[in-house]
């Protein structure tokens, strides 16, 4: 980083801190901050690293919020102060140090927010989730200030949440009003020259503290180091509710977001070659007028209603709706020393995804068995529009190692605007966990799904339609040794919508019926006070889709993936954390044609490993440092295992100093990613490589007030 850019960013920094608090003067020693009603709270800046926080809840769809340590499922969540410490600004770095999980893209490209969970990957419209409930996901990274936390499901969810791929379901928690007041604001610095400002405020109004809010602002802009590209974004949040009574709660959240990129080129492998060594990460491949511009839009509408002591109604209702206008390079490689044809895309896409869910849960006694059940129902549509034209041009050739720039302003989208794809789901479903007794439980769960999913590919074309009624069961046996640990057994059944050809084969654009999937998973967690561990073995059945020896995308066969899962996390001392992860994948091809029987299917991981560590140095009062390390295997291109990704390794640095000026808590930040520089590839589809993130310097100082 340049010295002009450092001063700019610290300049920056030191603006807005002075346009907050003008009257600002050291006193490292005041831990004594005014509140609202006149009194006082206590900040304390900790000289060591906090205790593992409270046992902490999951929100698991149809079986509702529960303890994470009661569910028969692998899971994971990454908090919002996590995220700040990291200075995550995209998905694919949330759950960077767990091993099951991997970024699937690049952060600046047309689909930047893309997940796969246990060797496979998320389903693009129905694997991305806020609060629980739909969200359009595909060509929109999601501002991940305007929640809580990011939770991971791994492994099937077609009885929590309905149809979806079964690598799992990635779920944005919300921020929500705080009942004492609050209010921060922040500026951040990344490496080239982008820059953060956010607000984010809370706190409650009215007689009795009735009604409560939570707002969060935030404007970004600059030019990203990764690709040379840019990012220009801005993005509101507000989420309010009212206490009617004391037992009937009225939500209302709203989210918006218009995000601008530059970067993140998508390079297309082939056949009778190897694959061109990788490249840096801040090599710039996009031609000029290559842009993603997405504008996001989410409205919610809750009730909660507290019927009695053990039973609790909700009822939600949810729209949300994308906009991608994009221009994109698509890089076809012709031979190993990075010869390509450059292909421009110009396309129009707009999504809209509308749901409403009831829920009722409770709990009762028969007998000795006692019950926690939840009954639901579901309805919920999503409309897909694009014009008859999304052209797709070769414009020129050039080199990976030596790149030319070409001009799409001859591309462009056009013809009519109409309906290519409109899937509607409506379900209902069931759980009953029953205690048998102190240490033997049950689920057993059911969702009754009606499928219906009509498209074509031009607007004059035919409709193609796929129904489908799918029972989605969910069966578990679970025994608790102790208070805060479950073993467990479990069963589930999934359907999803099935992936449309993608533009590199003959078929572009084909669709296909839905896919089942079988899951068994045999587990145990455990929840201490000074170290937390899970363990999963798992087997997961999918029907197979990959590209044939005749360039043509199929469905046939099944994929199986069967692996090992390890996490822990130990408070070492009041000073030292540690955490880490690990995962052993084994992914194998059957029932297919000869060509891909016995092979591991197209993005599979061999292994894959993560490390967190953090330390609080006990002679300088509030600064920490931290470690990670990321280490991802061997990983398939193709079905046909012509080519795969060598194993790579990261590692990251940071620090955080939380000091007092003028009785304010100020936060400082600074995070290194990539410290070695590494250059590698990163596998977004079959065949379809980006190129990994270079090392990048983040700054960043927050004020609460």
């Amino acid at each position: 980083m340049s010295t002009t850019r450092l001063h700019r960013a610290l300049c920056s920094a030191g603006l807005c801190l002075a346009a907050l608090a003008p009257q600002l003067a050291l006193a490292a020693d005041t831990d004594a901050l005014p509140r609202s009603d006149g009194g006082t709270n206590r900040v304390e800046v900790q000289g060591h690293a906090e205790r593992l926080a409270a046992r902490a809840k999951m929100a698991v769809g149809a079986l509702g919020d529960r303890a994470d340590v009661d569910t028969p499922f692998s899971t994971r969540a990454i908090t919002s102060e996590e995220m700040e410490d990291r200075q995550v600004l995209n998905l694919g770095e949330v759950f960077k140090y767990d091993a099951s999980v991997v970024s699937a893209s690049s952060a600046i490209n047309e689909h930047p927010a893309t997940l796969s969970v246990r060797g496979l990957r998320l389903d693009n419209l129905n694997g991305y989730k806020i609060d629980g409930l739909a969200n359009v996901n595909r060509g929109t990274e999601l501002p991940l200030e305007m929640f809580e936390r990011v939770e991971v499901l791994k492994g099937l969810a077609g009885f929590l949440y309905g149809f979806g791929a079964p690598g799992g379901v990635a779920n944005y928690i919300t921020k929500r009003p705080t009942d004492d007041r609050m209010l921060s604001l922040a500026v951040g610095y990344d490496e080239r020259s982008l820059l953060k400002q956010q607000l984010d405020a809370g706190g409650r109004w009215g007689e009795n503290a009735r009604f409560g809010y939570r707002v969060n602002l935030v404007h970004q802009d600059g030019d990203t180091r990764a690709d040379q590209g840019a990012i220009n974004r801005n993005a509101l949040g507000v989420a309010l509710d009212a206490r009617l009574t004391p037992d009937l709660v009225l939500n209302l959240d709203t989210l918006y977001q218009h995000r601008r990129s530059v970067g993140g080129t998508g390079i297309s492998t082939g056949n009778g070659f190897d694959l061109p060594r990788p490249l840096p990460g801040d090599t710039r491949l996009n031609s000029d007028g290559v842009v993603a511009d997405s504008t996001y839009q989410l409205a919610s509408l809750s009730l909660a209603y507290q019927m009695a002591e053990h039973w609790r109604a909700t009822l939600a209702l949810r729209h949300s709706d994308s906009v991608l206008v994009n221009k994109k390079d698509q890089l076809l490689l012709k031979n190993s020393a990075g010869d390509y044809n450059d292909s421009i895309t110009a396309s129009y896409q707009k999504y809209a995804f509308n749901q409403w869910q009831a829920l009722l849960e409770g709990k009762f006694q028969t007998g000795s068995l006692s019950h926690q059940v939840v009954l639901g129902g579901m309805v919920k549509q999503l409309r897909s529009d694009k014009p008859d034209n999304n052209p797709k041009v070769v414009v020129g050739s050039s080199n990976l190692y030596a790149p030319r720039y070409y001009t799409t302003d001859s591309v462009n989208y056009s013809g009519t605007l109409f309906g290519n794809d409109k899937t509607s789901e409506a379900a209902l479903f069931a759980s009953d966990t029953i205690s048998l007794n102190a240490q033997w439980s049950t689920l057993l769960g059911l969702r009754y799904t009606d499928y219906r999913d009509d498209s074509k590919k031009l607007s004059t074309a035919p409709t193609v339609s796929f129904a489908k009624s799918p029972l989605s069961p969910t069966v578990a046996l679970m025994y608790k040794p102790e208070a805060h640990s479950t073993g467990y057994v479990s069963y589930a059944e999934s359907l999803e919508q099935s992936a449309s050809a993608p533009a590199t084969v003959k078929n572009f654009d084909a669709s296909f019926p839905p896919i089942k999937s079988r899951q068994t998973e045999l587990g145990f967690k455990t929840e201490q006070a000074a170290w937390r561990a899970s363990t999963a073995l798992f087997r997961i059945e999918r029907g197979a889709q990959y590209t044939n020896a005749a360039n043509v995308f199929v469905q046939d066969g099944i994929s199986v993936n069967q692996g090992l899962e390890l996490n822990g996390s130990w408070q070492a001392s009041k000073q030292l954390m540690l955490e880490a992860s690990a995962l052993k994948l084994r992914s194998t091809v059957t029932q297919a044609a000869p060509s891909v029987v016995g092979k591991r299917p197209w993005g599979a991981l061999s292994d894959q490993a993560g490390l967190q560590v953090s330390y609080h140095l006990p002679w300088v009062h509030g600064l920490s440092l931290r470690g990670g390390l990321q280490h991802v295997g061997r990983m398939t291109v193709d079905s046909a295992n012509v080519h795969e990704l060598p194993a790579y390794t990261l590692f990251d640095a940071g620090l955080n100093y939380r000091s007092h000026i003028a009785d304010r808590l100020v936060t400082w930040r600074a995070n290194v990613t990539n410290l070695s520089n590494k250059a590698y590839w990163m596998l977004y589809q079959e065949n379809a490589l980006n190129v990994g993130a270079p090392r990048t310097l983040s700054l960043s100082v927050r004020v609460d007030l």
